[in-house]
Order: C-alpha cells, then structure tokens, then sequence
C-alpha cells in the first residue's frame, strides 16, 4: 500500500501525487468516487470510457468475435482506418 501526505487547499481540491496517478494510468477526465467510512475516506476508480465501451462493442456484430480487449482494440482501430466502422 501507497501512503502520501497531501493538502486541501482553499478551495477544497487535493491533487494525487503524479506517480501514483501514472502506477493507476488515470487520464485527466477520469472519475472516481469518493467515500467516508468512519474518519478515512476512500477513493475509487471508476471506469475508463474505454472499459465501459468495450463491453457494449463486444456486443456489436463486428467486434463479437474479439477474444480480449487488446484484439478488440486492434480491431476498432483497422476499422476506424479503413472508415469501415
């Protein structure tokens, strides 16, 4: 487990330390939820658009045959190449 100290600032923000949002890849837009049980709050990731996507793509005709979400990728992306999607 990861420990950092971190400061709320006049504004009520916190800012992740930088490695620690890189060891999770969070993008600038991602979101989390945040939660308080007893005096600890918790955060938790929601899930990429990516990770929501994919699940709803694997449904569609073209993507049903992808065994996993790299060959899903792989296949969204010759399809966005040849305008075929």
């Amino acid at each position: 487990m990861t420990t950092k100290n971190i400061t709320i600032t006049s504004k009520n923000q916190i800012t992740i330390p930088a490695k620690i949002v890189r060891e999770l890849q969070f993008n600038k837009y991602r979101q989390l939820t945040i939660r308080k049980r007893g005096d600890e709050l918790i955060l938790k990731a929601q899930p990429g658009l990516e990770e929501q996507l994919s699940s709803i793509w694997k449904q569609l005709p073209k993507f049903s045959g992808t065994k996993n979400d790299a060959e899903l990728k792989s296949t969204t992306v010759t399809a966005w190449k040849n305008k075929n999607l």
